[in-house]
């Protein structure tokens, strides 16, 4: 982590003496996870920015390295913004060395910029609040929208925990996050990102089928969006050596986005862009009138509604044979 500067450490230091209860002192203090916050009013010439939330906070030291690398840290300074900040642990859920690859340096920017939205974002507290028992949807930085869901139990941003939100900062608010937020990677960059789908993402450079994936290449329309039915490490390694892993990919892959919610009870045949269709099956387990589980060919979907931003990924933990 960046080392502050006497400057900084010295206000740290003031704001310590004070008994304020910042998160910024809170978490170099006792070096713990916990985040909390308290507002100190918007005359408080003492506020931190949230740039040097990140840069103070041990527990964002995986942020402030991304951010940085990125050459965003500074627009942690924009006035009038809500970050959603992921902590260390968050990161530890995703291969940050292939994110910080100058290979995937704009995937990294457009990651990072659909942590941030243009205005502020309170949860609870403070005018213009979301309040308890509500939704609401934000458009970022980066152009697409997030969703932040309030309950009396916690909130939720695009179904990720907010751990620690309403942390006031002198141009913003920040909400500390136990996930970071994908939905900008396209299925390709998901596979790469996620360690548990790694020979998925090497199965797809070898046998070209990138472009097709990407929507760039011959095949689906990228408008249309994607379902893939996507096997994790595990699965391939039970499956062993796989003939013609070109059309065992293609298999895994619908030319249409079907979420749980799209999933009718009963049996399905769907297409696939192998060309032979799939047999997706829904369950009402719940008797609720609607899909809350799925197999297909007879395997259950593991993890459903993994959102890309091409379409949709459910893990698999068996490989599917046309």
């Amino acid at each position: 982590m960046i080392d502050a500067t006497p400057a900084l450490m010295s206000r740290l230091r003031s704001w310590g003496a004070a008994g304020v209860g910042l998160m910024i002192v809170a978490i170099v203090v006792v070096g713990c996870d916990a985040v909390t916050s308290q507002d100190l009013g918007d005359a408080d010439p003492q506020k931190p920015t949230i740039k040097q939330y990140v840069e103070e906070v041990r527990a964002l030291s995986s942020l402030e390295e991304v951010a940085t690398k990125a050459d965003l840290l500074s627009a942690l300074e924009q006035d009038n913004i809500t970050v959603f900040a992921p902590t260390n642990a968050a990161f530890d859920g995703i291969d940050k060395t292939d994110l910080l690859s100058d290979a995937n340096s704009e995937l990294l920017s457009e990651v990072l910029q659909y942590h941030i939205v243009p205005q502020v974002v309170k949860l609870r507290e403070g005018d213009n609040a979301i309040g308890e028992g509500n939704s609401a949807t934000y458009t970022t930085v980066e152009g697409d929208p997030l969703t932040i869901q309030v309950t009396d139990g916690g909130a939720t941003v695009n179904g990720q925990p907010i751990s620690n939100g309403d942390a006031d900062a002198s141009n913003g608010v920040v909400h500390v996050t136990d996930g970071v937020l994908l939905e900008t990677a396209d299925v390709v960059d998901r596979a790469e990102l996620m360690p548990t789908f790694r020979t998925l993402r090497r199965l797809i450079g070898e046998t070209g089928l990138e472009g097709v994936l990407r929507g760039t290449g011959p095949g689906p329309n990228p408008g249309d969006g994607l379902t893939v039915f996507a096997p994790t490490n595990a699965a391939f390694s039970e499956a062993g050596s796989i003939a013609n892993p070109e059309d065992v990919l293609k298999y895994h892959v619908l030319n249409q986005v079907f979420r749980l919610d799209d999933i009718p009870v009963g049996s399905s045949d769907v297409e696939t862009l192998e060309g032979s269709d799939v047999t997706i099956v829904g369950f009402d387990n719940d008797n609720n009138g609607r899909t809350d589980s799925v197999t297909v060919d007879g395997i259950p979907v593991a993890t459903p509604d993994v959102t890309v931003e091409n379409g949709v990924l459910h893990s698999l933990d068996t490989v599917l044979s046309p």
